[in-house]
């Protein structure tokens, strides 16, 4: 570490310094008894803060049935912590006021900090811990302060290096250190200490660039944070298609969020980040609709999928055992009854020895031929095209081998997937086919109802391993659950479950 380097940094005379307000409510909120009355004073004491903090409170981003008049009030209605995060957050605004001649980028370091912040707490909203939503949201926005300081002490030399980073953080992260050997992560940090934040922003701040190295203790603060950084990504990018899938992938790893519950966090941070900006009255440049943005990943994954430029990992190795060069679907690119009949056979025999269990996951497209009859064949198309990239994206993660085993019937080959897990991800898949489809058929289109998935859950394990001899009779018994999913007025999971035997 360059130490000289270091204090230049942290005694530059241009460092951003919290205001008076925001040192005396960290002061204050660090002592768990404190009086809410006396917090409620400090913070009136500077009425521009106060004005803002009321005006956001009583904004759509709270959403509180009751006007909020006063800050005694504010700090009852929602508590210490959202009325902290914004005391902090305004005067972070304050601070960080550009230079004379400032060529450093606020507009887009506004919009990262927003948008990451907001995410983060509905990340951690989404986790169900209440306990860390508000230090998500700090973490987050105070996350790239030491990007700002190193600007400003290093001046043209560091704005050269954010450009060669191309706006990927993690490689500004690694050409910081082969510069300066900092990083403004560990600036960042240090920066929170001085101005005496607790740990649970400290730590993350340090850690968000590399979240699964943070201590256990704040680890999931720092996943948030994390999370909120790559739905920032997902806005931001051109095309979003990768960028979405490394969110979901982490966002279940992670956090163990579903699909649809990142896409409520990306629609709802894009909004968000509008208002808080607005609120917050700073320019975080132009914020991309987000239900545009997820519609456009679609759209990328669905040509990719036409173009057969896409194929999970299991899904090839399964492939190169097939002989036949017909073996793939010509309008989704998926393996057809022939690769599904080989990679059942291929994962049935360690599943029936007890290696590890083997779901096979069947889907019957009710309306399909409604579609050709009333629209046309390439809507009709562009439902299959749909189902086959909604179908990649919820079971391919997990080692599935996508296959269309006829016009309107798809199966998923789950081997080392256990009936609960197949059944859970077959629910979010149904979830999310009730949302996507409509878009699926030409705009104009009065009514999709007549469009409904019936999905059928079957499992090689402990429990079926006498009664499935071979791999046909696990197929069937998806088959089964399929017909049973099919009683339902609406798109439905059902799984094939064995009946006990009667003691």
């Amino acid at each position: 570490m360059d130490t000289q380097l270091l204090d230049d940094i942290l005694s530059c005379p241009t460092l951003p310094s919290l205001p008076a307000v925001a040192s005396r409510v960290l002061e204050l909120t660090s002592d768990p008894d404190v009086e809410m009355e006396q917090l409620a004073e400090e913070i009136r004491y500077d009425q521009g803060i106060a004005a803002k903090i009321l005006r956001t409170v009583n904004s759509s981003f709270f959403g509180l049935r009751r006007r909020c008049s006063s800050i005694d009030h504010a700090l009852i209605m929602l508590g210490l912590g959202p009325v902290k995060s914004l005391v902090l957050g305004f005067s972070l605004v304050s601070c960080l006021k550009p230079e004379e001649d400032d060529s450093f980028d606020y507009p887009g370091y506004w919009q990262r900090a927003l948008t990451s912040a907001v995410a983060s707490k509905y990340a951690a909203e989404a986790v169900g811990n209440k306990l860390i939503i508000d230090e998500a949201f700090l973490a987050a926005l105070f996350q790239d302060i030491g990007m700002v300081a190193m600007h400003r002490t290093l001046g043209d030399d560091y704005l050269a290096l954010i450009r060669r980073s191309e706006g990927e953080h993690r490689r500004l992260a690694k050409l910081e250190l082969d510069a300066f050997e900092l990083q403004h992560s560990s600036i960042g940090a240090m920066l929170c200490e001085n101005w005496k934040m607790p740990h649970e922003i400290v730590i993350p701040v340090r850690y968000h660039d590399r979240p699964t190295a943070c201590p256990q203790e704040y680890g999931q603060i720092a996943r948030c944070v994390a999370l909120g950084n790559m739905v920032q990504a997902v806005l931001a990018a051109e095309t979003p298609t990768e960028a979405l899938r490394r969110l979901y992938v982490k966002g279940g790893s992670w956090l163990g969020l579903s699909e649809t519950q990142i896409d409520e966090i990306v629609t709802n941070s894009g909004e968000a980040t509008k208002e808080l900006g607005s609120l917050f009255s700073i320019d975080v440049g132009s914020v991309p609709d987000a239900q545009e943005v997820l519609a456009r990943a679609d759209r990328q994954l669905i040509e990719l999928s036409r173009n057969q430029q896409i194929e999970g990992f299991a899904a090839k190795q399964f492939a190169e055992l097939l002989a036949d060069e017909d073996g793939h679907d010509p309008i989704t690119g998926i393996l057809m009854r022939e690769g599904f009949s080989l990679a059942v056979r291929h994962a049935f025999d360690p599943a029936r020895s007890g290696e590890y269990p083997l779901s096979v996951v069947q889907f019957m497209l009710c309306g399909y031929d409604e579609i050709g009859t009333h629209i046309s064949e390439s809507a009709q198309d562009e439902v299959i095209i749909g189902l086959s990239v909604l179908l990649r994206r919820h079971f391919e993660p997990m080692g599935g081998v996508v296959c269309r085993l006829a016009e309107s019937i798809f199966a998923v080959v789950l081997p080392a997937v256990e009936r609960s897990v197949a059944t859970h991800q077959a629910d979010a898949c149904c979830v999310e086919f009730c949302q996507r489809s409509p878009g699926w058929l030409p705009a104009g289109t009065d009514d999709a109802d007549f469009l409904k998935l019936s999905i059928g859950v079957a499992t090689l394990d402990d429990s079926t391993r006498a009664m499935m001899q071979d791999p046909e009779l696990l197929v069937k018994a998806a088959g089964q659950a399929v017909l049973a999913a099919q009683r339902s007025e609406r798109s439905t999971v059902r799984a094939f479950v064995p009946k006990r035997k009667a003691a």
